[in-house]
């Protein structure tokens, strides 16, 4: 049993007892649980439901393992010959989801 779900913009293909990392859920911490119900899809032993756009009735629970920031990307940008120069640094945050249940 599967699922895709969407959350921060993104889409997901989740299985239970699987862990994923998503954009940061705010005012989520560690420990708590979370409920997504934008359930685009769900396939369960070859019997597949697709939502126009989501399907209603359907939710996909779990629990935040874990909340930190991606590895820094580094932005260098500058212009020949000017002296223009800047170098800018960036780390994403995330959180670490562990599936639970797909309940359809």
């Amino acid at each position: 049993m599967y699922a895709i779900i969407e959350t921060g913009g993104k889409q997901y293909r989740v299985e239970p007892d699987e862990e994923l990392k998503v954009e940061k859920l705010k005012g989520r911490g560690v420990g708590e649980e979370v409920k997504f119900e934008r359930v685009l899809l769900v396939n369960d032993d070859g019997e597949v439901n697709v939502g126009k756009p989501y399907l209603d009735d359907t939710a996909v629970e779990g629990e935040i393992v874990e909340k930190d920031k991606e590895e820094k990307v580094t932005v260098f940008t500058y212009k020949k010959r000017k002296g223009q120069r800047r170098k800018l640094g960036h780390r994403q945050p995330y959180m670490k989801v562990r599936i639970d249940s797909i309940s359809s």
